[in-house]
């Protein structure tokens, strides 16, 4: 009787195993908010290939949508983009009375390259500020500094 005891106990403890092997680890989702869809393509695959869940929005209006709608792990978000320029998405998403959506981290990723541009980016609430062209290396190390665990 003992026998069976333990066995069916051993049984129940090494499905729980298996079963927590089945379960895969959470994928890091990004929004990336870009008006030019080749830039955006280029980037939501290179993300895709290290594992990042993406979706994208192509205008300010439908990605602080998404934003709220998902709360991303991040954002890359350019400026100049249509209908809500990306610093109005900041500000909305930094002014939000949801804290889930005031703690999305946010990668200004623009052609604005003045420092003036900079400056008012880190003070709408940019956790960090890379300026176009730039190197894939370059965003996936600011990243890492972000999400250190992605």
């Amino acid at each position: 009787m003992e026998t069976k005891v333990l066995h069916s106990k051993m049984k129940a403890s090494m499905e729980k195993v298996t079963s927590a092997e089945k379960i895969p680890l959470k994928k890091k989702r990004v929004l990336i908010i870009e008006d030019e869809y080749s830039a955006s393509k280029f980037l939501s695959l290179r993300l895709e290939n290290l594992g990042f869940a993406v979706s994208t929005a192509f205008d300010g209006m439908t990605g602080l949508k998404e934003a709220t709608e998902t709360i991303p792990d991040l954002i890359i978000l350019d400026l100049m983009i249509p209908q809500l320029p990306g610093e109005e998405v900041c500000k909305a998403l930094r002014e939000s009375f949801d804290e889930k959506l005031v703690k999305i981290p946010i990668i200004m990723l623009t052609g604005k390259d003045s420092m003036v541009d900079k400056i008012l980016g880190k003070v709408i609430g940019a956790d960090a500020y890379l300026t176009k062209p730039y190197e894939f290396s370059d965003l996936f190390e600011v990243i890492n500094k972000i999400l250190p665990d992605s």
